[in-house]
């Protein structure tokens, strides 16, 4: 799904107020998406304590610290060193996996 397409579902969701428009959707997605951003850019990582956000029934966003690790270049088998990173993790919540999961 692209966000062109995220915000016409959310644009056609029943429920909200006629006078919506789509510029006001896409603000509201763009503030949210911008706000996350800025939470996981600015909290950081330590051993006791990891960011996250969690939105009940969905899942769970997680900023994760990947180590420095040894690999190989495909091309040319020599070996070399994979730096560090920061990352998100992502785990599914219960409603999301069950509905992933039904049958048809």
């Amino acid at each position: 799904m692209t966000k062109v397409e995220l915000l016409e579902r959310v644009y056609r969701t029943k429920g909200l107020p006629p006078r919506i428009t789509k510029k006001t959707v896409a603000r509201v997605v763009d503030a949210v998406f911008a706000e996350l951003g800025n939470y996981f850019v600015k909290n950081k990582v330590t051993r006791s304590a990891q960011p996250k956000f969690t939105y009940p029934g969905f899942g769970t966003f997680t900023k994760r610290k990947r180590g420095e690790r040894s690999g190989r270049n495909l091309h040319t088998g020599e070996p070399l060193t994979i730096p560090g990173s920061v990352t998100v993790g992502f785990v599914p919540g219960i409603d999301l996996k069950q509905l992933m999961n039904r049958q048809k």
